[in-house]
């Protein structure tokens, strides 16, 4: 881009001609002075001359075809900040006064005069102002006043293009203007879509929902198996531990009281839920099938693992109340004087470079220049590999007038380097410089480089036209990703997941997790190696009951009395044989119908008893998780502009999906159970 120059009228005619036009995509060139320009003030005016001016072609400065004097009367002074914050609040209050007293035009000069503040002062959203809006826009649409509410939605957007609200609003009432033209409407989803995913609150809102609806289904569907597959082979278990040396003395009766309460015990002694999904899988575990033992093995594992996912969830969804919230609502948003309160308040601890550009640019856009001045030098000092600070550190002393100091900050921020924005941002800022110091060559090449290394940055804040402070230089500001490294130092995530472990492991040391539990599990899978010996019993394929060798003395996969009845001619009477018959149809209705119940019940319950063991425990998650949904459907951890019509997207999402999933597993376990 061709930078604007001063002295066009002096340039050869042939220099003249082949200057090139301004591209559409680049900040338009700063504008003529006015034919009797204001006097400069002393933070923002040139330096003065040293001494009496040169003819130019006796001794001018590089790039200079003017002199000095000349130079003064064309250089404009730059505006200070004049607007206090508290400004955008009496104007909105103005623009709804206009709008209860029926008086359009004045409603749509204050709405006028809060773009023009947000410009001023330099801000990129006031959700708090666009909240109000969409509330507006309701009430107006609800009235069926679509022009009315038309208007208070787009307004809304302009406020708070960072939060999809507005552009929720905006949509609706697009589509109540004109049902017949979907399109602006549909148009406005995808912009509510991608401003939901550029706001962190909203981001990590719904990573917080999804990931709290997926632990707790993760955990329920790991209970639930494990819980499934113990009653199921609890008759077993119960019969073989009748056999037990010590235990076969005794009555059928006190066996199974005992046995009961072996398996009680992590309850009694509160040894923690994992103890006792540990001791259930031990009950029941010669008695599984390759696929049941993994299912089980896998519900164990989520377990164990369930406090380290819980701190990474924390991790990813911790926002709200941390340091990088407020350096967030200091950078991008209107910021209460209360947010940089606290920040100031952590200042003896030592803040870190982030929240000091933060405090920096909050106190630059508001005037306080001194202030800015300071944070963004330790901030500097703070970070020496990054160039950010310098840029925006550049900006302060050009506005207080120390020219030489914003070059030298300019040109260290290029050596440091950086992103591509705070490149184009160093060496925009700098061609307005040289543009200060009439060297016109220099600024036509720094501008060349801005708009080689970020175009599209330069169109969204340059301004050649604009002199108020917060809007001709180019701020570079901080974005998410640095600011969202600060929740890496919050100890909260770390704490949520240790609270989890203790109440999973109960008495269990933290050194010992995850490598006991570990141990136990694969313990479980070795003494598969002396499972054969132990000879357990197994439910008979005809009526259900134990078979058992040392009750029946036979090894076969029915019960002795089913052995006699249909392998065994003349061994039973005829009125022996008819009850046994009776009593296999009636397994096999039992089995039937608690297969369907169960599926009816929970989805995946049949699937787990009746099998396969795998595709129960993921139907019983994946509805635990969309059940999980629809019970939040408010929202675990709902953002500050929280919107009604969030709450329907997740309604409108985890409900019908929910059915559709529940009614293909009742069918499939209903379609398993006929072929029975």
């Amino acid at each position: 881009m061709q930078a604007p120059t001063l002295v066009e009228d002096d340039l050869p005619e042939e220099e003249a001609r082949a200057k090139p036009a301004a591209r559409a995509e680049e900040p338009s060139p700063e504008p003529a002075p006015p034919a009797t320009p204001a006097p400069l003030p002393a933070a923002v005016a040139a330096p003065a001359p040293t001494a009496a001016p040169a003819p130019p072609s006796a001794g001018a400065m590089p790039g200079v075809t003017i002199s000095s004097e000349e130079l003064k009367k064309l250089q404009r002074p730059i505006d200070p900040v004049r607007v206090a914050p508290g400004r955008l609040a009496d104007l909105w209050q103005k623009r709804r006064a206009a709008g209860r007293e029926l008086d359009p035009v004045r409603a749509q000069a204050a709405g006028n005069e809060i773009r023009e503040t947000m410009l001023e002062l330099g801000l990129e959203s006031v959700p708090s102002l666009a909240v109000a809006e969409v509330r507006e826009a309701e009430r107006s649409l609800t009235a069926r006043a679509v022009d009315e509410a038309l208007d208070h939605a787009q307004l809304a957007t302009e406020l708070a293009p960072d939060i999809p609200e507005g552009y929720l609003a905006l949509a609706r009432v697009r589509f109540a203007r004109e049902p017949s033209r979907p399109l602006p409407a549909l148009s406005a989803l995808g912009s509510a879509v991608s401003a939901a995913l550029r706001e962190p609150h909203t981001v990590r809102a719904f990573v917080g929902d999804a990931a709290g609806a997926a632990l707790a289904a993760l955990f329920f569907a790991a209970v639930a198996t494990i819980g499934l597959l113990f009653a199921k082979y609890l008759r077993l278990f119960l019969h073989d531990f009748h056999h037990l040396p010590v235990v076969r003395s005794g009555t059928s009766v006190q066996a199974t009281v005992l046995a009961l309460v072996l398996v009680s015990l992590p309850v009694l002694f509160r040894l923690g839920p994992l103890a006792l999904l540990l001791t259930a899988v031990l009950a029941a575990w010669l008695y599984l099938t390759t696929a049941e033992r993994v299912t089980a093995t896998v519900a164990l594992l989520a377990v164990v693992a369930l406090p380290y996912l819980v701190e990474w969830a924390a991790r990813a969804t911790a926002w709200q109340g941390t340091l990088a919230a407020d350096v967030y609502e200091l950078e991008h948003r209107d910021a209460p004087a209360a947010v940089a309160a606290s920040i100031e308040a952590r200042r003896s601890e030592g803040l870190p470079a982030v929240a000091l550009e933060a405090l920096g640019r909050y106190y630059k856009r508001r005037g306080e220049l001194a202030a800015a001045r300071r944070d963004y030098e330790a901030a500097a000092a703070a970070d020496a590999r990054g160039g950010d600070a310098q840029v925006n550190l550049g900006n302060v002393l050009f506005l207080q007038g120390d020219l030489e100091g914003a070059k030298a900050a300019y040109l260290s921020a290029i050596d440091r380097g950086g992103s591509m924005s705070s490149l184009a941002a160093a060496h925009y800022n700098l061609s307005k410089l040289y543009l200060r110091l009439a060297a016109v060559e220099q600024s036509t090449e720094a501008r060349k480089k801005a708009q080689q290394e970020d175009p599209a940055y330069l169109a969204q804040h340059g301004s050649d036209d604009d002199f108020r402070a917060n809007r001709w230089l180019v701020d570079v500001t901080l974005p998410v990703d640095r600011i969202a490294e600060l929740v890496a130092r919050d100890p909260a995530p770390a704490a949520v997941g240790e609270t989890v472990r203790r109440r999973l492991a109960g008495p269990l040391e933290k050194a010992s997790w995850p490598w006991l539990p570990l141990t136990a599990i694969a313990l479980l899978w070795g003494s598969l190696a002396i499972a054969g010996r132990l000879e357990p019993s197994r439910a008979c394929e005809r009526c259900g009951r134990p078979a058992c060798h040392r009750c029946d003395g036979v090894l076969a996969p029915t019960c002795g009395q089913c052995v006699n009845v249909f392998y065994r001619q003349n061994v039973v009477d005829t009125r022996d044989r008819m009850r046994k018959e009776a009593q296999v149809r009636r397994h096999a209705q039992w089995r039937r119908v608690s297969a369907r119940l169960l599926a009816l019940l929970s989805g995946g319950a049949g699937h787990v008893v009746y099998g396969p063991a795998p595709l129960g425990a993921l139907l019983l998650f994946l509805l635990a998780c969309l059940a999980f949904v629809v019970r939040f459907w408010q929202g675990i951890l709902p953002p500050p502009e929280n919107s009604p019509y969030a709450a329907g997207v997740r309604l409108a999402f985890a409900v019908p999906l929910f059915l559709v999933v529940y009614g293909l597993a009742v069918r499939d376990a209903f379609r398993r159970t006929r072929e029975d």
